[in-house]
C-alpha cells in the first residue's frame, strides 16, 4: 500500500515560494518554482527559480530568472536529452518590455531558456503567441506536447525542440464550465492521449479528455473530484494523479492529516490570515485513474496556499509541492506578502 515514506522541507527564504515542477536530468533532480512576495500581483513581482540535487539531501540554486517589471512564472522543465529547457511565462507591467513587446503594453509573453550543464542558461527566447499560458510540457520520443490556454480556449501544442510550438487541436469546452485550464497529459503505450483538465471555478470537478492519434478529436468525461494543478505519471501499471483538492470530497476511509495544535495555527496565522481556518479544506493529494474516475491513494500534510506538485518516477516516487503547514517562525509579513515553502515527499509502495 502506498504510504508517505518521508517529507522534507527543501527551500524556505521567508518569501512565497510556490508552483513547483520537477525533472530528473543528467544525474540531478531539478525543481522549478516561482519566488515572490505573494501568490499573485499586486503583492510584487516574482522570479523563476530552479534548485537541484544529486542526492536529495543537499540542494543548490542553479537558476534565477528575473527581469525588471516582469512577473516571471514557474520554470516548467523539459528534458530534451542533451539539454534541459525551462519554459516560463512573464506578465508585464509598464516597465521596459521583454522580448520585443512594446514598452507600456501589459500582457504575457511565454519564453524558454536552455542549458547543457544545469547552471549556465541561454537568453530567453519567445515562444507561442502573446497572452497564452501553458501547462507542463512532456516529451514522448522525439515529440513534445503540452496544453495551452488563453482567449482561444484550451488547446494542444506540439514541438520537436521545445522552441517552435504548433497548435494541434482545440479541446472543446464543456458547456456548463465557464473556463478550463491546467491540462496535464500522458500518452499510454497504445498511443492514446489522456489529459486531466482543471475547471477554474470551485468546487467544479475536473475533466478527463481522451484522444487517439493525431489528437484532433476529443472525448470529455467529468471526473469525481475537484482537481487543481495536476501532475500525471505512470507508477508501475497504474496512472497516478497528484493535485490540490477539496478533501471534504474524500470518503471517510481516507486518512486526512491531523490539524496542527492551536498554538501552531496561531503562529501560522501571523504569516497568512487564511491559515486560521480550521479544519483545513484544501490539501495536496494523490489518486489513481481507473477508467474514467479517480480513486484516492493518500493525502499529504499541507495547509493554506498549497499544491502544484511535480512528479518524478524512477526506482521510487518523488513529489515536489508547496505548502504553508509548517512555515518557519518569523516577523509578521508586510501587507500583501505571504510566506510559503517547498517540500519534497518520497512515496513508498
Amino acid at each position: 500500500m502506498a504510504h508517505i515514506k518521508s517529507i522534507k522541507k527543501i527551500y524556505s527564504d521567508g518569501r512565497h515560494s510556490a508552483f513547483t515542477d520537477m525533472e530528473y536530468w543528467k544525474g540531478h533532480y531539478y525543481i522549478g518554482f516561482r519566488n515572490a512576495p505573494g501568490h499573485a500581483r499586486p503583492g510584487g513581482y516574482g522570479k523563476g527559480m530552479i534548485i537541484r540535487s544529486s542526492d536529495l539531501e543537499t540542494w543548490e540554486v542553479c537558476a534565477r530568472f528575473e527581469m525588471d517589471g516582469v512577473d516571471i512564472g514557474t520554470p516548467r522543465l523539459l528534458n530534451l536529452g542533451d539539454g534541459l529547457g525551462a519554459l516560463c511565462w512573464g506578465v508585464h507591467s509598464k516597465e521596459p518590455a521583454l522580448l520585443g513587446v512594446h514598452e507600456g503594453v501589459n500582457g504575457n509573453q511565454p519564453h524558454v531558456r536552455f542549458t547543457t550543464d544545469g547552471t549556465s542558461w541561454s537568453s530567453p527566447q519567445a515562444i507561442l503567441q502573446r497572452d497564452t499560458y501553458f501547462w507542463r510540457p512532456v516529451r514522448f520520443g522525439d515529440v513534445c506536447y503540452m496544453t495551452v490556454w488563453g482567449t482561444e480556449g484550451l488547446r494542444l501544442a506540439r514541438s520537436e525542440d521545445g522552441r517552435d510550438w504548433q497548435i494541434v487541436s482545440t479541446i472543446p469546452p464543456v458547456s456548463r464550465i465557464r473556463y478550463t485550464e491546467e491540462g496535464e497529459l500522458w500518452i499510454t503505450e497504445d498511443e492514446r492521449m489522456l489529459i486531466i483538465i482543471r475547471a477554474h471555478e470551485n468546487p467544479d470537478p475536473a475533466y478527463l479528455a481522451e484522444s487517439e492519434p493525431p489528437y484532433t478529436d476529443w472525448k470529455l468525461t467529468e471526473l469525481n473530484y475537484t482537481v487543481h494543478c495536476p501532475a500525471f505519471k505512470p507508477v508501475g501499471d497504474e496512472l497516478w494523479v497528484a493535485a490540490k483538492t477539496i478533501t471534504a470530497q474524500f470518503p471517510s476511509s481516507v486518512k486526512i492529516p491531523s490539524e496542527p495544535s492551536p498554538e501552531k495555527i496561531a503562529s501560522l496565522t501571523r504569516q497568512d490570515e487564511r491559515l486560521a481556518k480550521t479544519p483545513q479544506d484544501w490539501h495536496t493529494a494523490i489518486w489513481k485513474l481507473v477508467g474514467d474516475h479517480l480513486e484516492p491513494i493518500l493525502v499529504l500534510p499541507s495547509r493554506g496556499d498549497c499544491g502544484y506538485p511535480g512528479l518524478v518516477v524512477d526506482d521510487r516516487v518523488l513529489m515536489s509541492f508547496y505548502s504553508q503547514h509548517d512555515v518557519d517562525e518569523g516577523p509578521k509579513p508586510r501587507p500583501g506578502e505571504h510566506a510559503n515553502e517547498i517540500y519534497l515527499a518520497e512515496i513508498g509502495l
